[in-house]
């Protein structure tokens, strides 16, 4: 027996009149037009009320966060757009408004450190393209380092990266500094025996 007599005996078709292709295709038609109009009246009755709620939820109702309404850290960081469900308990919605609070402040302490770190390694570049011939050409990347080992200690200080992260960060950029010395042939390292 082919597959196809099983499928119309299971499903009671045998002996029902066959469909021909033509009336398949014109029900599809129909069908995707009626799906059409209905979403085109969907948008339209989102469109109206677009004041209230700006999402494309197609009429299911979704709470999101309020953004926050003190000034972040840094103007450059914004809030998060993640959705939260309105929950019951106070408890709970003051602990997401004290993530939120400490999500943006994190971020913008490390964005700092971010930014001192590149500059330092930066200069220590630049300083490599140029060529140096004694200690003293590096004054301005000494102190952009110092700028950076400053931004990095406030970070572990106050929380947001922990001490072996820091001490890896200072390591790097001093790393560099030091390659660069021994590469101009301004420092010799000492062997040890």
């Amino acid at each position: 027996m082919e597959v196809k007599n099983i499928f119309d005996e299971r499903s009671g078709l045998i002996g029902a009149p066959k469909r021909s292709r033509n009336h398949r295709l014109s029900f599809l038609v129909e069908f995707c037009i009626g799906a059409v109009v209905m979403l085109g009246l969907i948008f339209c009755y989102r469109g109206i009320f677009a004041s209230e709620q700006n999402s494309l939820s197609l009429g299911l109702a979704r709470v999101t966060s309020a953004p926050l309404t003190r000034t972040s850290v840094s103007p450059f960081v914004e809030p998060s757009t993640r959705n939260i469900m309105w929950v019951p308990e106070a408890k709970l919605r003051k602990r997401d408004r004290q993530g939120e609070k400490r999500r943006i402040y994190n971020k913008a302490i490390k964005s700092a450190v971010k930014t001192r770190t590149k500059k330092a390694l930066r200069s220590i570049e630049e300083a490599k393209k140029e060529g140096i011939s004694a200690e003293g050409d590096l004054q301005q990347t000494d102190k952009l380092m110092s700028e950076a080992y400053k931004e990095i200690d406030k970070a572990i200080s106050k929380g947001v990266m922990k001490k072996n992260t820091g001490a890896r960060q200072k390591s790097r950029i001093a790393t560099w500094r030091k390659k660069l010395l021994i590469e101009s042939g301004v420092y010799t390292p000492v062997e040890t025996a």
